[in-house]
């Protein structure tokens, strides 16, 4: 069931906030900080979602190249980290790997249902970061 208390602004805005991996929400919410307008929790929940979602992957994926790059120079371990480094990186649907076909999702599942006006759920991000901030 749709909330139709959501504006279709919130809903575009949200929407393009998970496609741009944040950067549509920050500029609107730059742009509404600007304009001295308060934006939506809606807006606000979605935009903060997006950013903290895309920043963790970043911060994620980084730090396991790092790891993986610093343990392949370990004797007898480089043997194990390319086997891993080659399963997550494999070819499986479409040629994209595991790792892209679930950021892909996520990133669908969040856009779709910041555009239906609901609330996008992601277990841990939502529930104890992203809800604590937009209250």
């Amino acid at each position: 069931m749709r909330d139709y208390s959501v504006g279709i602004f919130d809903r575009l805005v949200s929407f393009l906030s998970y496609v741009t991996a944040g950067w549509g929400g920050m500029i609107a919410l730059v742009i509404l900080y600007i304009r001295k307008k308060n934006p939506s929790k809606f807006l606000r929940y979605n935009a903060f979602q997006s950013i903290f979602i895309s920043l963790m992957f970043f911060i994620i994926s980084y730090g396991l190249e790092l790891i993986l790059k610093i343990l392949s120079y370990v004797p007898f371990l480089n043997y194990i980290v390319a086997f891993i480094s080659l399963q997550f990186t494999k070819p499986v649907f479409f040629q994209y790997s595991l790792g892209q076909v679930f950021i892909i999702g996520l990133t669908l599942y969040m856009a779709i249902f910041a555009l239906l006006g609901k609330y996008p759920r992601v277990y841990w991000v939502s529930s104890k970061i992203i809800d604590r901030q937009v209250r």
